[in-house]
């Protein structure tokens, strides 16, 4: 897929819907979202990793070149 492609769910009988490109917000440390639900990702200024709250607990998810 090229960069910037739009993205498009197979509603079957040959029709699909595009839903644009995916949008992760972004945040640092103390501006975390208060009120996260289970399974917000979201991109940490701070650290310059992905994180991922599970419901409980922050994680960091490691990302390679």
């Amino acid at each position: 897929m090229a960069k910037n492609s739009p993205l498009f769910i197979n509603m079957g009988s040959g029709l699909s819907m595009r839903i644009g490109l995916p949008l992760i917000i972004s945040w640092d440390n103390e501006n975390r979202p208060k009120k996260a639900q289970r399974g917000t990702f979201g991109f940490n200024t701070e650290t310059q990793s992905l994180e991922y709250w599970d419901g409980e607990s922050w994680y960091e998810i490691a990302m390679g070149k």
